[in-house]
């Protein structure tokens, strides 16, 4: 099972193979907006990959942050299946 560690938080999940990203946020107890419900519309779970690999941008999550204003270098935690080890951090952690 992959790992995922939080910063600046320090604290670390175990989370099963294919679980979207923004999910495991939550079951970890931070906070993360997520007023679309996972549909790639607000773009408010905007998050920075630390360390690990994810799948590559969408054109569908480019198009929702562009949309938003949101960084280019942030990844949308609805657009993520996690696949393997992870180090993430969010701007409100």
């Amino acid at each position: 099972m992959p790992t995922l560690r939080f910063l600046p938080s320090g604290i670390t999940r175990e989370v099963a193979k294919g679980t979207r990203l923004s999910d495991a946020v939550a079951a970890a107890g931070l906070p993360m907006a997520r007023a679309c419900g996972d549909d790639l519309v607000c773009a408010k779970c905007g998050v920075r990959i630390l360390e690990g690999e994810v799948s590559r941008e969408a054109p569908v999550e480019r198009r929702a942050k562009d949309r938003n204003r949101v960084p280019r270098d942030l990844r949308l935690a609805c657009a993520i299946r996690v696949q393997g080890d992870l180090t993430v951090t969010a701007e409100y952690w």
